[in-house]
């Protein structure tokens, strides 16, 4: 068994992510559901890192392709979650982190800005483009913790309105030039932006407005529906990295559910069907991390051919 970190895919960022959610959406029903899912995230971080340290040339490809190089952005995001579970344990401390994930997120805005985002050239563009700027509001859902919620408020503004921006670029794209097989299930990322943008919103804009969770609330079961249809669509397609966009998507869509059901719980409303959606939504989230991860490691240590 060998071990093929330079040919491993850096979309598995998506999978790092979501694993590190999932480990936090779980906390309070599975007992050390968090350590477990920090620990092969951990792990596979640290490869990452290995890759880049060995083979510093295939990020500098990514930065340069318009889908990598912001999917490159879940990392940065990563950090972030990184850091709050770090103050736990080494309190202040861990700002330190959070202030260079941000920092290296910043970057990854940048040159995604400059290289694509300025040419306005809509083949560049697909569901992963939300990645980066979506992605914002990991600083929205990451400043309590640091009692920054004044620097997340603004993170939320700025992520939302750059959310709509690309949203209308991506779907137009959709609708106007197709994408080959291999790209298709990055879709899965449209299940995302609005639950970042919910998550972000509910952590630190205060006061909440009804009206507004509820339209993040809708707007993301409609994409989350969406997005399931056509994983089933591809279910006969072969295993690609980009399948890495059923992980984290499909989670936050989760914790929005989670969160939303907090917050109409502490303004007096009780809607009980949506305690039997989280369930069902938990359950899809395990079964598709766990499959998108067991194929992700399946290549990296080449226990089967490598993906065509």
């Amino acid at each position: 068994m060998n071990i093929n970190i330079k040919m491993m895919p850096i979309s598995i960022g998506g999978v790092i992510l979501g694993l590190t959610a999932m480990g936090n959406l779980f906390y309070d029903y599975f007992m050390y559901s968090r350590e477990i899912c920090d620990l092969i995230s951990t792990f596979l971080f640290i490869l990452v890192l290995i890759k880049l340290v060995k083979y510093p040339n295939t990020f500098k490809e990514d930065l340069n392709n318009p889908i990598l190089a912001s999917i490159i952005a879940t990392l940065s995001m990563t950090l972030m979650l990184y850091s709050n579970y770090l103050y736990f344990y080494i309190g202040s401390y861990s700002m330190l982190l959070w202030v260079i994930a941000i920092m290296l997120h910043i970057f990854f805005v940048i040159n995604y800005i400059v290289k694509f985002f300025y040419k306005l050239d809509t083949s560049d563009f697909t569901a992963g483009s939300f990645v980066v700027f979506a992605g914002i509001q990991m600083i929205a859902i990451t400043a309590p913790t640091f009692n920054q919620e004044f620097i997340g408020t603004i993170c939320f503004w700025i992520s939302f309105i750059l959310v709509l921006l690309v949203f209308l670029i991506v779907t137009y794209r959709y609708i106007k030039i197709p994408v080959n097989n291999q790209t298709k299930p990055i879709i899965g990322v449209y299940a995302a932006p609005f639950s970042l943008c919910s998550v972000g919103y509910l952590s630190s804009v205060a006061p909440n407005n009804l009206i507004m969770v509820m339209g993040f609330y809708i707007m993301t079961k409609i994409l989350y529906i969406i997005v399931l249809e056509k994983f089933i669509e591809y279910r006969h397609f072969p295993f690609y990295p980009t399948y890495a966009a059923y992980t984290f998507p499909i989670v936050i869509n989760t914790i929005t559910t989670l969160q939303t059901i907090e917050f109409l719980k502490n303004n007096g409303i009780n809607l009980w069907f949506m305690q039997y959606e989280l369930m069902i939504e938990m359950i899809i989230a395990i079964l598709l991390v766990t499959y998108i991860l067991i194929q992700f490691l399946m290549n990296i240590f080449e226990l089967r051919k490598k993906i065509d």
